[in-house]
């Protein structure tokens, strides 16, 4: 089975100001890809003739701007995933919508673990530990909290909780956007 990005938005300022956005991710070459909720996206330009709906891509690196986080609501049609354990079943599937949610300073999610690239030296990621977009990819980086002066869009492990038996999720303060 797969094992899907799992997000859940615990105190995020835009589920309550509604700046969500709307979008579509397109991989390296152009071309429209799946992707797990709980990844990060950057804004790159709207589509053709669409108003409010956007082309985003991978961030490329920790001081990309306009990083939003994908949240997409999961909606699981096939009732024999349900019983395993939906929400890490579920993935956006390539030209799909996807939601969109930006990060303030502050604001509090949770991730789970497919969702971060852990350090070479971990089996887990840790609690203290900082994440930022990685340079390859959608997901999230744990680093060493040592060298963080370049990086942009940051935030820091403060907890890790269970979830769905031996799964975990990761709660993420954001300590700096933009």
């Amino acid at each position: 089975m797969a094992n899907y990005g799992v997000i859940r938005t615990d105190l995020v300022k835009a589920t309550k100001s509604g700046n969500i956005l709307s979008g579509r991710f397109y991989n390296g070459s152009g071309a429209a890809a799946a992707i797990e909720n709980g990844n990060l996206v950057k804004l790159d330009s709207l589509i053709d003739g669409e108003r409010d709906l956007w082309k985003v891509v991978a961030p490329g690196g920790t001081t990309a701007s306009d990083l939003y986080v994908v949240a997409t609501p999961e909606i699981i049609y096939d009732e024999s995933l349900k019983s395993s354990g939906a929400l890490n079943q579920f993935r956006n599937e390539a030209g799909t919508n996807i939601t969109l949610v930006p990060l303030e300073v502050g604001d509090i999610i949770s991730v789970s673990d497919a969702c971060i690239n852990i350090l070479s030296s971990a089996t887990e990621p840790s609690v203290g530990s900082y994440v930022t977009p990685s340079t390859t990819g959608t997901k999230w980086k744990e680093i060493a909290g040592t060298s963080l002066d370049d990086e942009v869009f940051r935030g820091k492990i403060i907890a890790r909780e269970v979830y769905n038996g031996a799964k975990y999720l990761n709660v993420i303060q954001m300590v700096k956007v933009r």
